[in-house]
């Protein structure tokens, strides 16, 4: 596997966040592997980024991905890493987005609150030309981390924030006429 191990043989693989000691599982806006085990953690997602730059190993990258994220699960900076490598790597331009949506969706599962990962996900969906789902989650995202909200003032954010307003507006006129012809 490319010199990527998953556990040592003391310890063993660990397969839920909650299996570390002093893991607080999403009490803590900070990442629990910053406080228990940074050398661990950050060695597995050196390796991962490295291999991402090489163009001819795309699968060792994503396979050193999957098990730093098996093995730190609350390691936020690798599921985003390893979204945008996917979105990178992919020739299909449906594919990428699908590819990098399952790995944000995948941290999330895991990390409910990461408002890095909710950031990553409204921004590639802001890619996509999916203004609701894209300002839905950059608002959620900075109502988990206030530190985030320099990306609401972003032009591209705040176009699709218009668009999203004026889709609310039309609808809300729409339904006043709806009901205002029922009533008749």
């Amino acid at each position: 596997m490319h010199g990527i191990t998953t556990g040592s043989a003391a310890s063993g693989p660990v397969t839920n966040p909650s299996q570390r000691p002093g893991h607080q599982f999403l009490g803590s806006r900070r990442p629990a592997f910053t406080r228990e085990a940074p050398g661990r953690g950050n060695l597995l997602y050196t390796q991962a980024l490295q291999l991402a730059r090489q163009h001819d190993q795309e699968a060792a990258a994503r396979t050193a991905f999957e098990i730093c994220c098996k093995a730190h699960p609350d390691h936020t900076k690798a599921w985003v890493s390893w979204a945008q490598f996917e979105k990178r790597v992919k020739k299909d331009q449906q594919d990428r987005f699908h590819s990098c949506r399952q790995v944000l969706q995948q941290g999330l599962s895991i990390n409910r609150t990461s408002a890095a990962l909710i950031q990553a996900w409204g921004l590639m969906e802001l890619q996509k030309g999916n203004v609701v789902a894209a300002v839905l989650l950059l608002e959620r995202s900075v109502q988990f981390e206030p530190r985030n909200r320099p990306v609401l003032k972003w032009r591209a954010v705040q176009l699709a924030q218009q668009a999203l307003l004026d889709r609310r507006r039309r609808t809300s006129a729409l339904t006043a006429q709806i009901k205002a012809q029922l009533t008749l």
